[in-house]
């Protein structure tokens, strides 16, 4: 019996032992693998990047190497990395090498993966030959083959693939309509006329939509985004409200302060920040009065628009003796945090009184609006603190 025991010890001894020896080769191999590709890695980094250097763009050398993944890894990363006339040569070899007609032909494999990794690479490499392949992609039952298409396409920047983009867009669900989104942003300039038409029709994404052309900022969508503020669809109106502070023009500025006083306060938000890009002193009356909303955003956002606007700090001056607390503390609080109050505070040691008596009046005045901690906190004695808040007070 222990002559039993002892020899399947030593069996299990050997098992172990071999099993021990045989990891240490295949991670001595693997070490090797990883470092020769890493070399030949490094090889090719150097040998494209020669060549773009000199713009030299040996076709056989590219040939060479086409079917290597590695090599057109590296391809990959350079296309990433350059532009200009480099590239567009870098992407004539790309083609000249097959590797565009043979991702091309990848967008229809059955395989899956072998979808995915060809739209990724067709996005790099955006070559203006591949758009009806890409097109085609949108349609892919694979979420991230149709988003790398649609990147693909906005590399590219045809405006003809815009319109397939957007007929691409409704058949998505929220997240994959949001990177569909992002690719149109992509496109620039040339998404603006048929997202613009867009909006303008029954779309599913039209506040995706509008949130983009304001994120363009071409004002030629301006006619678009008016008519989307009388939408019934709130998050249109939101959106669209917030796209024409960027892409509007000052004949926007009546249709903004009309919103101010829309029944969502989401809405009236939007359109006091809108109205603040637009540096309008027509708003000034509107935003004034906003300070009194009953949604503390609204009030927010107006006070903030009152300092970019000129006259409008003024404004915010005299909200500070304001009836209504709410109003009082959102100019307050945007005082404070845009500066004016720091600055107000160093100018009390001013030998000119036209400096030193409105930075006086100003600090009293936030002092009594309760703002007394900040000054303590910038270095103005409590006691001082106490002293203003009481002439304030007289």
């Amino acid at each position: 019996m222990n002559r039993i025991i002892l020899l399947l010890l030593i069996g299990l001894t050997l098992v172990f032992v071999v099993a021990g020896v045989s990891l240490f080769i295949v991670k001595a191999v693997r070490r090797r693998i990883r470092s020769r590709a890493t070399r030949r890695k490094n090889r090719f980094i150097d040998m494209i990047g020669e060549l773009v250097i000199r713009g030299e763009w040996n076709a056989r050398v590219f040939k060479r190497y086409a079917s290597d993944p590695l090599f057109r890894e590296v391809l990959l990363e350079y296309l990433r990395m350059i532009s200009g006339a480099d590239r567009d040569q870098l992407v004539s070899v790309a083609r000249r090498m097959g590797m565009v007609a043979e991702y091309s032909g990848e967008l229809r494999s059955g395989n899956r993966n072998e979808r995915v990794r060809a739209a990724e690479a067709l996005s790099e490499i955006a070559d203006p030959e591949t758009l009806p392949d890409l097109v085609f992609a949108l349609a892919d039952t694979v979420p991230e083959v149709r988003v790398q298409a649609a990147a693909a396409l906005a590399h590219i920047g045809e405006s003809r693939a815009v319109k397939s983009l957007l007929v691409a867009l409704d058949q998505q669900d929220e997240g994959s309509a949001q990177r569909l989104a992002d690719a149109l942003y992509g496109f620039g300039a040339a998404a603006v006329e048929e997202a613009a038409r867009y909006l303008t029709g029954p779309g599913k994404y039209r506040p995706l939509v509008a949130r983009t052309l304001g994120l363009i900022g071409d004002i030629r969508a301006e006619d678009s985004l008016l008519q989307a503020l009388d939408s019934t669809d709130q998050a249109l109106r939101i959106r669209a409200a917030a796209a024409l502070g960027r892409a509007g023009t000052p004949r926007a500025v009546p249709y903004l302060l009309e919103l101010l006083s829309d029944t969502q306060w989401e809405v009236r938000a939007q359109a006091a920040t809108a109205v603040g890009r637009r540096l309008d002193q027509r708003s000034v009356p509107w935003l004034k009065r906003a300070l009194s909303d009953e949604a503390w955003w609204v009030r927010h956002n107006a006070a903030a628009a009152l300092v970019e606007i000129p006259g409008g700090s003024d404004a915010l001056r005299l909200a500070l003796d304001h009836p209504d607390p709410y109003a009082r503390d959102a100019a307050a609080a945007v005082l404070l945090s845009s500066g004016m109050a720091g600055d107000a505070l160093g100018d009390l040691t001013s030998d000119d009184p036209l400096v030193r008596n409105p930075a006086m009046d100003l600090v009293m005045k936030l002092i009594r609006a309760g703002k007394g901690a900040f000054f303590i906190n910038e270095g103005l004695p409590p006691e001082m603190v106490h002293r203003l808040q009481h002439v304030g007070q007289e």
